[in-house]
């Protein structure tokens, strides 16, 4: 489903092309939207895995004065990292979402429009003017 209509004459300052028309792939945006949203689901199970993997290793540093600081600081920019990658897969899967609410939207105007079109048509045809 697409649709372009280009203007002869729709050129903007320095020759550059204009167009008062539009082209929506929604096949493409649904398609992009399935990656995105497995991009961000295998992200979000990585992240799962990887807190596992670290939390459950103890404390490996050591227990002296140096250990315990070096921990402390591990500890504290392990978790953000954890949450900027697990906030990182939520929004790739948003954007996903975002993309097939798109992709809905242009092909439900489409569909209201070819039926807009089809009940503006005369009987016995469409109206030729010349």
């Amino acid at each position: 489903m697409t649709w372009t209509r280009w203007s002869a004459d729709s050129t903007a300052i320095g020759g550059d092309r204009l167009t008062d028309g539009i082209e929506v792939d929604v096949v493409a945006l649904r398609s992009a939207a399935r990656t995105i949203r497995g991009g961000g689901e295998r992200l979000a199970g990585e992240v799962q895995r990887l807190q596992g993997t670290v939390s459950g290793s103890g404390n490996p540093w050591g227990g002296d004065e140096a250990g315990s600081i070096f921990g402390m600081a591990y500890t504290e920019v392990l978790q953000h990292a954890l949450d900027v990658y697990a906030s990182t897969a939520d929004q790739l899967v948003d954007v996903a979402g975002r993309l097939d609410t798109v992709a809905a939207d242009h092909e439900r105007t489409d569909m209201d429009n070819a039926a807009l079109f089809k009940g503006l048509e005369l009987p016995g045809g469409p109206a030729v003017t010349t």
